[in-house]
């Protein structure tokens, strides 16, 4: 028991270190990773075990037990600053942290509300889904928030953010989440998708105020590569280039939210990190069939900052900074080229986190999420 205790506290230590150093390889990743899944437990464990092993080293006098204090302690200090930065951030951004919920935070899986399914539309033998998910009934339509999972390209459900659907229903909003056409490494589906998904919106405009929602009031959300299908469907189809794969209309989109997205496909084809550099390679294969050497038009039809123009949305991007999957400088780039383009445009920096750093429901990564892009619903015309 005694050395489980030590090795668990030595890794929280050596985890620290990485967080506050993300270059480090593979502790980069896992510090992080620690911060976004259990990291107030990690510092409570921390500190405790380090005021343990120095009172237990002053009886044995062990230059292990010495060593092992040193490294809790380092993690404590260290996990304790990584998430109080991360609170300073989420308060310049107008979000309050709940630390008792943070303590306490769950996985995405939630019981209620149940959805309706509908198909909205079927590819290669698929049907494809979208879910709804409907908020109370109020004296007035509800504004509509459709999400789009991330997976790069490759992987995930709607299912993804059960929670979080729970949570933006139980602040009014209709949520809409839909399903579209993996890839593989036999079917390449970039020229697919995104007409799929117009198509899914078509839907969305001409059925939402049966479920209670107003069309009018339409944001588009997602994650990661669903994050860059937000971009591209948003400005695309506020600009009038995107055709939907089935008859209808695409409506107006009156924000976008992207949570770390895969702005630039070329870019994380071409890896920032060693361990994780060979998934980003994977996705873009997939999704586009080759390299970007080998394709440069289809990265080029994929890469967001293809899309801007005057008729973009107003957009949030949260973006991790030590996000070892998808390059940070790629979304400031973009950022930096929408807001020159006169798109209306939020950066919210989240420091020493990671490539989905807000999947665990109530952490502080979770509720700065949350928060921000509520925030954000309010300041662009979509209050519930």
């Amino acid at each position: 028991m005694k050395f489980l205790a030590y090795a668990v506290l030595s890794l929280f230590g050596f985890a620290a270190i990485g967080s506050l150093i993300p270059a480090i390889p593979v502790l980069g990743e896992l510090g992080p990773i620690l911060t976004s899944t259990a990291g107030p437990w990690v510092t409570l464990i921390s500190l405790f075990g380090a005021v343990w092993l120095f009172l237990r080293s002053r009886r044995n006098r062990r230059r292990r037990t010495y060593f092992v204090a040193a490294l809790a302690a380092t993690a404590a200090l260290g996990f304790g600053y990584v998430q109080s930065q991360q609170i300073s951030v989420a308060r310049a951004n107008g979000v309050g942290i709940d630390m008792t919920q943070a303590l306490f935070a769950t996985s995405q899986n939630a019981a209620s509300p149940k959805p309706e399914t509908v198909i909205y539309a079927a590819y290669d033998g698929q049907k494809l889904p979208l879910d709804i998910y409907r908020p109370a009934s109020g004296s007035r339509p509800a504004p509509v928030i459709v999400y789009i999972h991330g997976g790069g390209w490759v992987s995930q459900t709607l299912k993804q953010r059960e929670a979080d659907y729970r949570w933006f229903v139980a602040h009014g909003y209709l949520v809409i989440s839909l399903e579209y056409s993996l890839s593989t490494d036999k079917r390449h589906t970039w020229n697919v998708v995104e007409p799929q998904l117009g198509c899914a919106l078509a839907w969305v405009g001409a059925n939402a105020g049966r479920y209670g929602g107003d069309a009018s009031k339409l944001a588009l959300w997602g994650e990661s590569a669903g994050g860059n299908l937000v971009l591209n469907i948003s400005y695309r189809g506020n600009a009038g280039t995107l055709k939907p794969s089935c008859t209808g209309t695409m409506p107006h989109i009156v924000a976008a939210l992207a949570l770390y997205p895969v702005v630039d496909p070329a870019r994380m084809y071409r890896p920032v990190d060693s361990v994780l550099g060979g998934f980003g390679r994977m996705m873009g294969d997939n999704y586009t069939g080759g390299s970007p050497e080998k394709f440069p038009d289809r990265y080029m039809a994929i890469a967001s900052a293809t899309h801007i123009g005057a008729k973009a949305p107003p957009t949030l991007l949260i973006v991790p900074e030590a996000d070892h999957l998808v390059d940070p400088q790629a979304a400031y780039f973009f950022e930096a080229r929408a807001r020159a383009a006169g798109i209306p445009t939020r950066l919210i920096k989240v420091p020493y986190a990671e490539h989905a750093f807000d999947l665990r429901s109530g952490s502080i990564g979770n509720q700065l999420v949350r928060r921000a892009m509520l925030r954000f619903l309010d300041e662009h015309g979509m209050r519930a």
